[in-house]
């Protein structure tokens, strides 16, 4: 899913001991393809920019005008070992790489509306064609346009599908993937007011879901958009945790095969002050996705799973502007970090365990002791039990509006 744009990249970081060799294999949405290898020394990163490997061509039009058809790209790596992670960055956009495809994947929130497009980019990882079925949750309820029905993916190809040429027109779409040959790898692209963002979406629905860094700033916007896959009524609530703020739950009902949100600011409950801890819940499962921004744009992002071990690396070097730990179980965890120095002069360092009480949200600076560097290092953040949830956020003005995920360190 990564466009033809100059800052499009893939950037690798092995978190083992012992050096790996990376075979890269590189596709355009043109069918044209590149391999070769790298090298990755013990806890070191380096980056792919897939343009340089297979540039767009130049093109001269009837007119005499000449153009650059816009590409798009995937990428596949096979590791000699365990313990390499990797991004997919793209301006402020980010999303991690998966390690395996799936025949099952759901997003909330696309917006298709004039000024907006939103893509699901396909990539079949396998050596045999992949078919996926497409289909919406709208607010007035479930599509499946026959255009995107019987999608067809060649062996090791990748394939963009323009949601806005079937589901014209249209705000807050949910999106059910099914692959009905072979599995694939999914992302959402969903470009708003000129700004990218990418969606990692989910593997199943969930009847409690975490946003643990929802904006609550002034001039931000941010809604919790829900889809319900189900042939019941959703009845969905938000618990906003904020400070030391008492906030009533907010609450929705979404129809079947339907979609709905829950607005968080701007929102006369809810003060204008930082960043609030978001628990959904369902009565049914459902799929939740997170849409902040302003008035004439926003990001989308859906909710990450409790992890063991997560890795976080300031992919932009830009830093964050938050970096959070939720434990979103009902038992304390026990949380400890490794530091990658920047440096190869430093040395890594590991810091004792702290402890953190159920459902619970503090700062990753907290754990760690200190402020977070700039240039950030790398840290390796493991909990006594699967039950962490680590949140970025990059830099913006209002504060909010681009999350980042961390990386799946185990």
């Amino acid at each position: 899913g990564l466009t033809s744009g100059a800052s499009g990249r893939v950037s690798f970081f092995n978190t083992a001991g012992d050096p790996r060799t990376l075979s890269v294999s590189v596709v355009s949405s043109s069918g044209s393809r590149w391999s070769g290898t790298l090298e990755l020394g013990a806890h070191q990163g380096q980056i792919v920019v897939p343009r340089t490997l297979d540039p767009p061509a130049r093109v001269k039009t009837k007119s005499g005008h000449v153009s650059t058809p816009a590409l798009t790209y995937a990428t596949a790596v096979q590791i000699s070992g365990g313990g390499v992670v990797a991004e997919q960055i793209e301006g402020n956009a980010s999303v991690p790489c998966v390690a395996q495809g799936t025949t099952r994947w759901y997003a909330a929130g696309f917006n298709t509306l004039v000024g907006s497009d939103a893509y699901i980019s396909l990539y079949n990882p396998t050596g045999t064609e992949a078919v996926a079925n497409i289909s919406a949750l709208e607010t007035n309820g479930f599509s499946a346009p026959q255009a995107i029905q019987g999608v067809s993916i060649p062996a090791h190809a990748q394939v963009d599908v323009d949601l806005g040429r079937s589901i014209v027109n249209t705000a807050n779409v949910g999106v059910d993937v099914k692959v009905v040959r072979g599995s694939l790898a999914v992302v959402g692209e969903q470009v708003s007011g000129g700004t990218l963002s990418f969606d990692q979406g989910v593997g199943a629905p969930s009847t409690s879901s975490w946003l643990p860094a929802v904006t609550t700033v002034a001039n931000a916007t941010a809604e919790i958009r829900v889809a319900n896959p189900n042939d019941t009524v959703a009845h969905v609530t938000a618990s906003v945790t904020l400070g030391t703020y008492r906030i009533a739950p907010q609450a929705t009902t979404v129809a079947p095969y339907s979609s709905g949100l829950i607005t968080i600011t701007p929102n006369s409950a809810i003060p204008a002050d930082g960043y609030a801890s978001v628990q959904v819940r369902s009565n049914v499962p459902v799929v939740a996705g997170l849409a902040a921004g302003t008035s004439s744009w926003f990001t989308l992002s859906s909710p990450q799973g409790p992890a063991g071990v997560d890795l976080v690396r300031d992919y932009t070097g830009q830093g964050f502007d938050a970096a959070e730990v939720t434990n979103a179980s009902h038992h304390t965890i026990t949380v400890r970090i490794t530091t990658y120095a920047a440096s190869p002069a430093q040395k890594d360092v590991t810091t004792s365990g702290v402890a953190l009480k159920a459902l619970t949200t503090v700062t990753l600076a907290s754990v760690l002791g200190s402020s977070l560097p700039k240039p950030a290092d790398s840290y390796l953040i493991v909990s006594s039990k699967p039950g962490a949830i680590v949140t970025l956020s990059l830099p913006s003005s209002p504060r909010g509006l681009f999350l980042q995920s961390p990386l799946d360190g185990g």
